[in-house]
């Protein structure tokens, strides 16, 4: 009976010991993640765990201390006395946002699984993961000294003789930009896209006005109206930055965002950065971020406004714009098709009667067709 006493608590010893020594002497390097990485994307970031130890470690359990949604990475290894393993770690950005990456939990446990014992091991990095963003072909602001004409114009000196790329025709588009040579290798009919005149948007600047005000969002997670804005934001902010414009940013949000307007690929990713981090946790509605905010949206600017609210306080801001900018454009987002209360068309009707270029995008849609000037409520009314 003695004898089972002393074996029972030399096993004891022995597995915490087991433990105790199977965390000691561990080594974990990680490379550093990407500067730039969007929702959507993925990364590849190598990771290695040395053993600096004379003693072997069995049965270690790495699990990365990563703090990003949907990432965990699990690896059960053996190390011999002096030795290491490396391997590469898939990362998928699924939502916006500032993380940590790095970091490795290491737990040794002992053959019995009598005894524990976790350490957190290697350096944080930081890794901010930036909204996505979608190409928008189709989207165009109508100025209002464009109204007499048909929404889908262009003026001749906005367009460049230059022809960039080819797609597919759609209805209402010019038969006189036909690309014959892509028409007869597709056998569908194709229309050459023109790069916009840049000297004509080098004056130009593009406020884009965030609603981030959290009584108007509704949904959760990827599928919300908070997550939909976001990417029109960063569409928007992207499709004219890289026409040239001049692009700056306001929201209030969990706090005033305010991003004077620049131009270039840095100011771009400045941009993103603020729309990474911004939650929809405001009080403030967008009419009241407009009204405070007037005395910057003036001259050849392009206002857009991005919204879910169905409250209607935005035809008071509107129409103060009207008398102070080049064009207003509002992406009405359907927040019934989220789950949310109707009122979203009524609301964008209303608007649109005003002379303001109104788009409605619902859950679901594609941002692409969404957006087309084509389907714009202000070119309804000149069909």
């Amino acid at each position: 009976m003695l004898r089972l006493f002393f074996l029972s608590v030399l096993l004891l010893l022995v597995s915490f010991l087991w433990t105790v020594f199977g965390v000691r002497g561990i080594r974990v390097r990680a490379e550093p993640p990407p500067e730039h990485c969007q929702v959507g994307k993925k990364f590849q970031q190598g990771i290695t765990v040395t053993n600096s130890s004379r003693i072997p470690k069995l049965w270690l359990r790495i699990e990365e201390g990563a703090n990003m949604p949907g990432y965990r990475d699990v690896e059960v290894l053996n190390l011999s006395a002096r030795s290491s393993h490396s391997w590469e770690s898939g990362v998928y950005c699924r939502r916006r946002g500032q993380y940590d990456l790095g970091t490795v939990v290491v737990t040794s446990v002992d053959p019995f699984g009598l005894f524990s014992r976790k350490r957190t091991l290697g350096e944080p990095q930081s890794v901010l993961v930036y909204p996505a963003t979608f190409d928008l072909p189709l989207f165009r602001a109508v100025s209002f000294n464009e109204f007499g004409r048909s929404a889908g114009y262009q003026s001749i000196s906005q367009i460049s003789p230059n022809a960039s790329s080819v797609r597919e025709f759609y209805s209402g588009d010019s038969l006189n930009h036909i690309h014959w040579r892509s028409t007869a290798h597709t056998g569908r009919l194709m229309v050459k896209l023109f790069d916009a005149d840049r000297s004509s948007n080098v004056a130009k600047t593009v406020w884009v006005v965030l609603d981030m005000q959290a009584a108007s969002h509704v949904g959760e997670g990827d599928e919300s109206t908070e997550e939909y804005a976001v990417a029109i934001a960063s569409s928007m902010a992207k499709k004219h930055l890289d026409t040239g414009m001049r692009v700056g940013l306001m929201a209030y949000a969990d706090r005033f965002y305010y991003i004077p307007p620049e131009r270039g690929e840095e100011h771009l990713w400045r941009v993103l950065g603020t729309l990474a981090v911004a939650r929809a946790t405001g009080e403030e509605p967008v009419g009241r971020l407009l009204s405070d905010q007037m005395e910057h949206l003036r001259g050849n600017s392009i206002v857009i406004v991005i919204t879910p609210s169905v409250s209607g306080e935005l035809f008071d801001a509107i129409r103060q714009l009207r008398n102070r900018v080049d064009a207003v454009v509002v992406v009405q987002i359907d927040t019934s098709s989220f789950g949310g209360q109707p009122g979203a068309l009524n609301i964008a009707r209303n608007l649109s009667a005003t002379g303001v270029q109104v788009y409605v995008v619902g859950q679901g849609d594609e941002l692409a067709t969404a957006l087309d000037h084509r389907v714009s409520l202000l070119h309804a009314r000149h069909i």
